[in-house]
C-alpha cells in the first residue's frame, strides 16, 4: 500500500488543486493515453482506469472530502508527499433561519407602535357649523328638524345622508328636515332606549 499512488499523483495535481486544475489534468492525461491519439497506448487501460477513478473521486466534492480524510489518517507516504502544504479543509455549519433576530426586531416594532400611538394626541373633534354631512351626530327639537351637536355628547342620532326635500329616506331611517334648510336628513337612531320610539322613525 506505501506505494500506491493517490488520485492526486495520478493525475499529477497537488493536494489544494481547484476542481478546473484537476479537470485539465485529468483530460490532458486521457489525451496522452488513448488509443485514437497515441498509437503506443494499446497497453495503457490500467493507466485509463486509475485516470477515470481519480477524476470520479476528486471531481465531486464530497466525494473528494472522504478519499481526503480516509488517505490523510492511512497513508503515511500521501501526508509526506504534500498533505503539509495542502490548503485545509473547511467545513461550514448549515445556515439557519435568524429566528431570535426576527422575534427581537417584532418586539421592538410593536413597541415603537405603542408608543407612538400614546404619543399621539388624539385629533380634536369637528367643529359644530350646523353643517350636516354622513357621520353628523343630531338632536331633534320640537319642529322635528335636526340640530347638529358634538359626538361627544349624548344624541338622539347619527346622520346617513342628506337627500333633496321631494325625496324620501330609505325604510328604516328617521326623516327630519335640515335645520339650515338644505335638504331632508335621514339618519339612524343612536342607542335607543327601550320604551322610547325617536320622532320621525318609523315605529
Amino acid at each position: 500500500m506505501g506505494t500506491e499512488k493517490t488520485h492526486y499523483q495520478v493525475l499529477g495535481v497537488s493536494v489544494g488543486a481547484s476542481t478546473d486544475e484537476i479537470r485539465r489534468a485529468y483530460r490532458e492525461r486521457m489525451r496522452a493515453v488513448h488509443p485514437d491519439i497515441n498509437v503506443n497506448s494499446a497497453n495503457e487501460s490500467q493507466r485509463m482506469t486509475e485516470l477515470n477513478i481519480a477524476w470520479k473521486t476528486l471531481s465531486s466534492p464530497q466525494l473528494r472530502r472522504a478519499y481526503d480524510a480516509s488517505t490523510f489518517v492511512s497513508n503515511s507516504s500521501f501526508v509526506s508527499s504534500g498533505l503539509r502544504n495542502s490548503e485545509p479543509v473547511i467545513s461550514y455549519a448549515p445556515a439557519r433561519f435568524p429566528w431570535r433576530g426576527m422575534i427581537i426586531a417584532c418586539v421592538v416594532g410593536a413597541v415603537l407602535v405603542l408608543i407612538g400611538h400614546a404619543m399621539t394626541s388624539p385629533s380634536a373633534p369637528r367643529p359644530i357649523d350646523q353643517l350636516l354631512t354622513s357621520g353628523s351626530c343630531v338632536n331633534i327639537d320640537s319642529s322635528l328638524s335636526a340640530v347638529e351637536i358634538s359626538c361627544t355628547e349624548p344624541h338622539d342620532a347619527v346622520v346617513e345622508q342628506l337627500i333633496a326635500l321631494d325625496r324620501s329616506c330609505p325604510l328604516g331611517m328617521g326623516q327630519f328636515k335640515d335645520r339650515q334648510g338644505m335638504g331632508v336628513v335621514c339618519v339612524f337612531p343612536a342607542r335607543p332606549l327601550p320604551g322610547v320610539q325617536l320622532p320621525g322613525v318609523p315605529g
